[in-house]
């Protein structure tokens, strides 16, 4: 194990691992922590609790405030059309954060800081001269200037419409003037590495979301186990709004054809605060929202299909490594499988449309031995390509190297 110490600054704290963010956060925390030794700076979690399942994993955890409440986000989101940061980098930035940052910096011992979505990442402009004695790694998760313009070209009312834009305006510039300043910037996908270059941020490193692959395992025969009548299957937090956006799509779009090409289809969303208007939408034996659950297993299991309707978002979505790692056959839009080496017709069908998006899932649950083709293909292909310790190696090694700068990946 290397002597240099990391620090894992996260605004959020990573455990229950309850949504794709977390699940990202978590298996590239417990990878560093087998390497180095790891010291999470993050606010407080509502369970306390939560803390143990973090230290098992050799991490030192020291917490610095908590999280700004719920109430206030619409007076952040005022405030944020006046100041240089988009919304909602103001909320979630915390003052004793950045002290816990330089006086851990100032005792020494220090080799990198990874800042761990771009809430924290803000901090690097904050550092001063303390900057210079350590590498500063920044993992986006999601390039948000992406997410942001396509929240900007989805929006309906013209009032939200306005200040989204203006929010991708900051957010621009902003996300630009942080990923500067880093050592290195962690991207999701070959896609944002080059988006990033367009930008004139050299020093990115693809470290592509992954599946635990033995979580997440299938039975002999997943197509067997399905269950009747059809069962169709979303998974994601439903309070992060572009998966809130793909359901709704997906509901009023993509069902009601469903239904006319497979009578008696059910369409279950799991996943943690769905929003009261998608509660609303809940029918017994047809459309059910389970809510927060502890294992999302059980609920994916007997699904003849796994959808990922989104239509905005950046990074790679881990729902969909799940279920290939589950042998679920998927049917997802092309940006919902952005970014990952997925194949069309072999691995994973991909519509953008309402009608091509039904006919997909239609032919996926009347047609066996296709569901099972594109079972073991998606199986094959998180075993080669998506395991956790395989896409945070390279990661690990430009950490390793303590005596050379951080290069381009």
């Amino acid at each position: 194990m290397s002597a240099g110490r990391i620090l894992f600054a996260s605004e959020k704290f990573p455990w229950p691992v309850d949504d794709g963010g977390q699940a990202r956060t978590y298996n590239v925390l417990a990878c560093l922590a087998r390497e180095f030794p790891v010291t999470l700076l993050a606010l407080a979690p509502p369970d306390p609790s939560s803390v143990a399942p973090i230290e098992a994993l050799g991490v030192e955890v020291e917490l610095v405030g908590r999280r700004a409440p719920r109430w206030q986000t619409p007076a952040w989101a005022a405030l944020s059309t006046f100041t240089r940061a988009p919304h909602p980098m103001g909320k979630n930035r915390s003052s004793a954060m950045l002290r816990a940052l330089k006086r851990r910096i100032e005792a020494g011992g220090v080799l990198g800081v990874h800042f761990n979505h771009l809430d924290t990442a803000q901090y690097v402009e904050r550092l001063g001269s303390l900057r210079s004695r350590v590498r500063c790694v920044f993992d986006t998760h999601n390039v948000l200037t992406t997410m942001y313009e396509r929240f900007h070209e989805t929006a309906r009312n013209p009032l939200a419409k306005g200040f989204l834009h203006l929010q991708w305006m900051k957010m621009n510039g902003f996300e630009r003037a942080i990923m500067k300043q880093m050592d290195l910037v962690c991207v999701c996908s070959d896609l944002e590495r080059a988006l990033l270059r367009t930008w004139g941020v050299e020093k990115a490193l693809v470290v592509p979301n992954g599946v635990d692959t033995d979580y997440f395992t299938p039975p002999a025969d997943p197509v067997a186990e399905r269950a009747e009548p059809p069962l169709v299957v979303f998974t994601g937090a439903m309070g992060y709004a572009p998966n809130a956006d793909g359901v709704r799509w997906f509901l009023d779009e993509v069902l009601p054809k469903l239904c006319e090409r497979v009578p008696g289809v059910r369409f279950r969303v799991v996943g943690k605060d769905p929003p009261a208007d998608l509660l609303a939408r809940a029918r017994d034996g047809s459309i059910e929202f389970t809510g927060y659950v502890d294992d999302v297993r059980p609920h994916m299991r007997g699904a003849s299909v796994f959808v990922c309707p989104l239509r905005i978002g950046g990074g790679t979505r881990l729902k969909i490594l799940d279920a290939l790692s589950l042998g679920l056959p998927v049917v997802s839009t092309t940006v919902g499988a952005e970014g990952l080496a997925v194949t069309h017709g072999h691995d994973v069908e991909l519509a953008d449309d309402a009608v091509p998006f039904a006919d997909a899932i239609a032919a996926l649950v009347r047609d066996e031995r296709r569901a099972r083709e594109f079972a073991r293909h998606g199986r094959e292909l998180v075993l080669a390509r998506y395991g956790w310790t395989g896409v945070t190696r390279p990661l690990v090694e430009r950490l390793r190297a303590e005596d050379a700068p951080l290069r381009s990946g």
